[in-house]
């Protein structure tokens, strides 16, 4: 009871091997010990424990466990319950609070650089893509959240939550604060990337026509910052 995690446990088991109510009355005990002790991690995920029976006290008795669909079911609908609900907070936060939940890669990926995802949220289609620069990228994407402290949750496009979640683009994200410039954040990288693949074309490009693009370029940024005028010139 004291070294057990869990919040982040999905599901707790308690089987016993022998005949009788030996796992029930332990059970019970636990119960009883939890109040007596103020317990309260326990009590409050007290619902996870699943009673199940085992032929034997062996390790392989788990795989015995596991392939009983009772309990399999149950540890999918407890998987599923918290994928739900994560979505319907992230769609409710698209509503009430739209600077704190994004969507599409583009979006979730600059939220990630400035280390502000607290859930992400992930359909397992994604991994399926034929493309493997595709895969790859969003298996980068999951990787870096989780060094950044955020948690992920994988939606099954399968399940009625993981075809919603297909429905704005398959990736989302739950910000740990608002981000409202995000958009603008984006726009800016987006412009920055455009310059860079400008000038890298410059090879191509006589010493007459770079010097005429440099000169473009200075005066597009002067009329920008209003040192000149379109019109007028020098201000």
């Amino acid at each position: 009871m004291r070294h057990a995690s869990y919040p982040v446990l999905p599901v707790v088991h308690s089987s016993h091997s022998l005949e009788g109510f030996q796992k029930d009355d332990f059970y019970k005990y636990l119960l009883a010990e939890s109040v007596r002790r103020d317990d309260r991690p326990f009590i409050e995920n007290k619902s996870k424990f699943v009673l199940c029976h085992a032929s034997s006290g062996h390790k392989h008795a788990i795989e015995e466990l596991f392939s009983n669909p009772d309990i399999t079911s149950k540890m999918e609908e407890t998987k599923l319950s918290k994928e739900i609900q994560v979505l319907n907070k992230f769609m409710r936060l698209l509503d009430t609070n739209p600077d704190k939940a994004y969507y599409g890669y583009l979006h979730v990926m600059k939220a990630n650089e400035e280390q502000a995802i607290d859930s992400l949220l992930i359909s397992d289609g994604l991994f399926r893509n034929e493309d493997v620069k595709e895969r790859k990228k969003y298996v980068a994407l999951v990787e870096s959240v989780r060094d950044n402290g955020g948690k992920v949750y994988l939606f099954s496009t399968m399940h009625v939550s993981g075809q919603q979640l297909q429905q704005v683009s398959g990736v989302a994200a739950i910000l740990r604060y608002p981000l409202p410039d995000l958009d603008e954040l984006e726009e800016i990288a987006a412009a920055h990337e455009e310059e860079f693949e400008e000038y890298a074309s410059d090879e191509d490009l006589s010493p007459e026509e770079k010097k005429a693009r440099e000169e473009a370029k200075m005066l597009e940024d002067m009329q920008y910052f209003g040192f000149v005028s379109e019109t007028s010139g020098v201000i």
